[in-house]
């Protein structure tokens, strides 16, 4: 018999819990790795200097050559050396700004780039959050072909029709790798389609000074998941229009907060169990990204750090069962309550007749068994339930067992009196 009952669980995903709990430092590092698009106007310093006007330390390096795309950045020295420098919180990655409207480019060209990059990010920063710099339409909209017009776009009416491809391409890819997205060309869609503000440079094409800014306090919304409105820092534009690109900023970022997957490194914790004989097994059913770290406690002093663990309990009471998941630097913790009453009164003073040492154990397992004649059948199981050993004890009180083929890891030693059926289970580790 037994019985469950929730009691907690910090981090409950409520919106402004985790706004605020998001940024976990007052200094973050931040590459760069993208094209014109990022080095006009200076973007990365434009976010620093965002950064410092709210106090804040935003360390940034890049490498943006003009015209590069992604699938050049997976294969450039200067860029995989800046990856490979490893603590990096942020690392954003910009692409050529035709290449996710034109259909055979982004399946062939960025998507593969991207996943690449990603993987080496991964590897030497395993922390790192990856941002998709999703840029802007030209200005005109219009058909966008490679060199040679081999492949082309469709022929966008304007810079609204050519958004919407851009969107598609940089979303769609986030959410394949699990990336964030950083929304400025839909910052840009939004004061293009409420104002006269320009925003495009003379080619219609690259940023003026008005694009980098809002880009920049795009930027700063992201990576500190944070509003920019009110920072001081206007660069070369009047306050009035600084104030109103950071109010921009901030709507398009927080009013479609889930739509830039800022919150799918959140961690939650949460398991079931079902008890088995006299072993509950638990299963984990938490939600994190990789690398993930468990914290079992089942209340009774002993502690796992498995996924999905085995534990038996020697007496019969409620056991408060917590279990921490940790990824990087965010953690969330679940209890749950455990009853157990299947443990009898003849099977905790038949294990009181049975010790095992040494525990952890590197080869051989010594058994003693502090009564004679007891007809015995031993088994050992692995932590996933499989019986990977079985013995027969007859009338020995003193036993030793070589356990040195067992990999290492966390096991059960099941004891059967075959007299009167009485079980005993003992946690072992094999190191």
């Amino acid at each position: 018999m037994k019985t469950m009952v929730k009691i907690l669980s910090v981090n409950l995903l409520l919106l402004f819990i985790s706004l605020s709990a998001f940024s976990q430092s007052d200094t973050l590092r931040a590459l760069y790795l993208g094209n014109s698009y990022t080095y006009v106007n200076s973007l990365p310093q434009l976010t620093q200097s965002l950064a410092t006007a709210a106090n804040k330390t935003l360390i940034i390096d890049n490498n943006t050559p003009g015209g590069y795309t992604l699938e050049g950045h997976s294969t450039n020295s200067t860029s995989l050396n800046k990856i490979m420098q490893g603590n990096w919180d942020f690392v954003i990655l910009q692409e050529q700004s035709q290449i996710p409207t034109i259909d055979y480019h982004r399946y062939n060209s960025m998507y593969p780039a991207v996943e690449a990059l990603n993987d080496t990010i991964k590897k030497y920063n395993p922390c790192a959050k990856v941002v998709m710099y999703m840029t802007w339409g030209r200005r005109f909209g219009g058909q966008q072909c490679d060199q040679g017009g081999v492949n082309c776009s469709p022929a966008f009416a304007d810079f609204s029709h050519m958004q919407d491809s851009l969107e598609s391409a940089y979303t769609g890819i986030a959410n394949s790798i699990g990336a964030y997205v950083a929304p400025v060309g839909i910052a840009w869609k939004n004061v293009i389609e409420d104002t006269t503000i320009v925003l495009h440079s003379g080619d219609n094409s690259h940023p003026n000074y008005n694009g980098s800014y809002l880009a920049a306090s795009v930027f700063h919304s992201i990576l500190w998941n944070e509003s920019p409105v009110g920072l001081s820092f206007a660069g070369s534009l009047s306050n009035p229009l600084a104030a109103y690109f950071q109010q921009v900023a901030d709507s398009t970022v927080f009013h479609s907060y889930s739509d830039w997957n800022v919150n799918i490194d959140n961690v939650i914790a949460d398991y079931s169990y079902n008890i088995v004989g006299d072993s509950v097994q638990f299963t984990n059913l938490s939600q994190s990204l990789s690398p993930v770290a468990y914290s079992w406690d089942f209340g009774d002093g002993n502690t796992s750090n498995d996924e999905n663990p085995s534990h038996t309990y020697a007496a019969n009471q409620t056991y408060s069962v917590s279990l921490i998941v940790e990824y990087c630097s965010k953690k969330d913790t679940i209890i749950q309550t455990i009853t157990i009453n299947t443990v009898s009164v003849e099977q905790v003073n038949f294990q009181s007749l049975i010790k095992v040492f040494p525990n952890p154990v590197l080869s051989n397992l010594e058994i003693s068994i502090d009564k004679e004649s007891l007809d015995l059948n031993l088994k050992i199981i692995n932590s996933i339930g499989k019986v990977v050993a079985i013995y027969d004890v007859n009338n020995q009180q003193n036993i030793t067992y070589d356990l040195a083929f067992l990999p290492s890891g966390l096991y059960f030693l099941q004891l059967l009196n075959k007299e009167n059926n009485e079980k005993v289970i003992i946690k072992i580790v094999k190191k």
